[in-house]
């Protein structure tokens, strides 16, 4: 089955603002372009490659990285709108073929390719599956059949109301909770839990 990865990002100089007060710009930099290479490798281990990855983003950087990691480099049409971000993502990769569609952050520092193994191989195929953040009432990620990707609620305690988007169709929805893939990196003290455990 034809599984695509869809990483949205705001950019790498641009990316992570909330963290400005306690890191200088060369630091926020460093930071998200770690762990979004960080994500490129667990796909790639994965998917034997990065053929069937997008990055939107409407950042010059974050996309020349992208495409110098030999991920396809999507610019958003609409800057500023993470769910339509999404939704032309998901659309570039159902025209290229995908079956099943991967969505995550590009702040999960723990990611493993581990973790997404165990993600696909405990998913059904004809599910949407949601992934709980650290707080367990935001969405760090879904994996869904790729004709279920149309629409997102992605936001501040966004976990529920994917419930109820997805649930309004006849196909499973399912909780999926991975610590390696809970922790995504929004605060000064997300940052500081972060690296007190690293």
């Amino acid at each position: 089955m034809s599984l695509w990865l869809v990483i949205p990002t705001r950019g790498l100089a641009t990316g992570k603002s909330r963290l400005a007060a306690v890191l200088g710009a060369n630091e926020r930099i460093g930071l998200n372009t770690q762990w979004l290479d960080a994500l490129l490798t667990a796909f790639a281990a994965i998917a034997g490659g990065l053929n069937h990855c997008i990055v939107v983003s409407p950042s010059d950087d974050a996309l020349a990285h992208a495409a110098r990691r030999g991920a396809q480099a999507l610019r958003e049409a609409g800057p500023g709108d993470l769910n339509a971000a999404l939704e032309q993502g998901c659309e570039h990769a159902r025209e290229h073929g995908a079956e099943r569609i991967l969505i995550l952050a590009a702040d999960l520092p723990d990611v493993q390719h581990t973790a997404l193994l165990r993600l696909i191989e405990g998913s059904q195929a004809d599910a949407v599956t949601l992934i709980a953040d650290k707080t367990g009432a935001g969405t760090n990620g879904i994996l869904l059949p790729a004709d279920a990707a149309r629409g997102f609620a992605f936001g501040e305690a966004s976990l529920a109301r994917h419930a109820r988007l997805f649930g309004t169709e006849e196909r499973p929805v399912r909780l999926w909770r991975d610590a390696d893939l809970a922790l995504d990196i929004d605060t000064p003290d997300d940052l500081s839990a972060w690296q007190r455990r690293a």
